[in-house]
């Protein structure tokens, strides 16, 4: 595997120098990602990292009610995308926990839906209401990060390669920043995702690349090697708009 990547860095133009394949231990400054239970137990394998779940305000308990009892139907309780009329949907409920969700974003969704999908528009109720369960839902997201050892090549070595990826197989879609905004995003509905609004987990990226978004005009890329699809995956998490006051999760 490591070896497709070197053939991969070699194909465009990276210095092989730059290269840490396979990295044991973290580089200086990568100590946080490392969850206390790695220290404890070194021998313990670290996936994926975990944020705490946010401290539930009166506005957001709101929000959760209103979710459960009128977005848990699609969603699922935990919005996961999984329930009991998933699979007739179209396309499938959006899996809220494996992506970092902007609060505008989520309002704006709420208040005018997904058009070519079906996920409507909620016109009626309180204003106050729909800012309370957008606020909850972009709140469901587990962010993740890549540990060191996990990393087929340095950050900055997996954000050039990503970026070149992008351009080559992305922007027509997606556009140059990520803005959803693509010379061919009309032709397509849903429209295409905006990464400037949501940030993937890297499990997340990793399926809606290998097996395309049904009920969309998102293909599977079989051809992309899971060295490209890291380092283009490290990429469009960098395009994320971090929410002010928050810190959001390391590309």
């Amino acid at each position: 595997m490591a070896k497709r990547f070197v053939v991969l860095l070699l194909f465009l133009g990276i210095p092989i120098s730059m290269l840490m394949i396979e990295s044991v231990n973290p580089a200086p400054g990568d100590s946080s990602e490392i969850d206390s239970s790695s220290r404890e137990n070194p021998g313990r394998k670290t996936n994926w990292l975990v944020a705490p779940v946010p401290v539930m305000t009166a506005a957001l308990e709101k929000g959760r009610r209103i979710f459960l009892r009128d977005c848990a139907r699609c969603h699922g309780e935990g919005g996961n995308g999984i329930s009991p009329i998933a699979d007739t949907l179209h396309p499938r409920p959006f899996d809220l926990t494996s992506f970092e969700l902007t609060d505008s974003f989520m309002l704006r969704v709420v208040r005018e839906g997904v058009p070519g999908s079906d996920m409507p528009g909620w016109h009626l109720g309180l204003d106050e209401d729909i800012r309370a369960v957008a606020a909850y839902t972009a709140r469901l997201a587990r962010p993740d990060t890549l540990p060191p050892q996990e990393r087929y090549a340095s950050p900055e070595v997996l954000q050039e390669a990503g970026r070149r990826v992008y351009v080559m197989h992305c922007t027509r879609c997606h556009g140059e920043s990520g803005g959803g905004d693509g010379p061919e995003a009309d032709r397509h509905l849903p429209k295409p995702a905006s990464f400037a609004d949501m940030r993937p987990s890297y499990a997340a990226a990793r399926d809606v690349i290998e097996n395309g978004v049904h009920g969309t005009a998102m293909p599977a890329w079989p051809l992309l090697t899971p060295a490209e699809i890291q380092a283009v995956t490290f990429y469009i998490r960098t395009l994320y708009v971090v929410p002010e006051g928050t810190t959001g999760a390391h590309p």
